[in-house]
């Protein structure tokens, strides 16, 4: 629901069509009334296929010029769709990532996570003129829609982010960064749940290895001093943060990855990070 109330806030747009696929469970009678209010088109499975099968369905049914994706734990600035539409007014941009910001944390583990969301986007922005699987978060992505329709993209798929980037990047598609275009995102208050997100970024390298083979490593070769630059940077304005998301950091490095070998393409849903503010 917050998702969908932040995205028809939107300023500077024209009318625009809001699809929500679900699968699994379906939604409950009251949210289903809130949404048809809203004006969002629902299209509901009752099998579980995962991110990128729910992709491919909403996908499918796109027959405008551009397509946003997102998630239903996201909230959108007042300004991010307009701009996101601005950026791909330029017709050779296949592809926009947008940068994510932290919600204000309501809890001192909160806190220290928003720490790697800070550092991701340093690191991304230095990285090749900003143009990295980085900055490309599923927290929300917008296509050209004729360039993502010829998206390969496999359902047993863990991290959907990175597959649609290379996508695009196989197909000769660019690929441009809008910071000024901001959706905000909660960081997972619990540990469990912090490592399990970094335990699918992880796996992701490996994963996307069966599809685009072992050149795939090259792009994920991050510089080590953008590394280094973030990191200071980071330090010198929250450096207790920054010491405990290091230590954070380092047992999530020696935890087993419950995704290897993952042929499913879903995993149990994060519950802390969904919850109403």
């Amino acid at each position: 629901m917050r998702a969908v109330e932040s995205i028809r806030r939107s300023r500077d747009v024209g009318p625009f069509r809001i699809i929500v696929a679900i699968d699994g469970n379906p939604l409950a009678e009251d949210i289903t009334r809130q949404l048809e209010e809203l004006d969002v088109e629902i299209v509901f499975s009752a099998k579980r296929g995962g991110q990128v099968a729910r992709i491919k369905q909403m996908v499918a049914m796109v027959d405008t010029e551009l397509t946003v994706l997102t998630q239903d734990d996201i909230n959108f600035d007042k300004e991010a769709l307009g701009l996101i539409i601005s950026a791909l007014a330029d017709k050779k941009v296949t592809m926009i990532g947008v940068r994510v910001v932290s919600v204000k944390a309501t809890t001192f583990f909160e806190s220290i996570i928003a720490v790697g969301v800070r550092l991701t986007r340093q690191i991304g922005q230095q990285w090749r003129v900003a143009d990295n699987f980085l900055l490309a978060s599923g927290r929300c992505l917008a296509f050209r829609t004729n360039t993502i329709k010829k998206f390969e993209l496999p359902d047993e798929v863990i991290n959907s982010d990175a597959l649609m980037y290379f996508e695009n990047r196989r197909l000769k598609g660019v690929f441009r960064y809008v910071d000024e275009a901001i959706v905000y995102n909660r960081s997972p208050l619990h540990l469990k749940e912090h490592v399990k997100q970094a335990k699918k970024f992880e796996y992701s390298q490996m994963e996307l290895t069966r599809y685009f083979s072992a050149e795939i490593a090259k792009e994920y070769e991050v510089p080590f001093t953008g590394i280094v630059r973030a990191v200071l940077a980071e330090f010198w304005c929250h450096p207790f943060a920054m010491l405990l998301y290091s230590s954070i950091h380092i047992y999530t490095k020696w935890q087993k990855n419950e995704f290897t070998g993952s042929k499913s393409g879903f995993w149990e849903t994060d519950v802390s990070t969904k919850r109403v503010k």
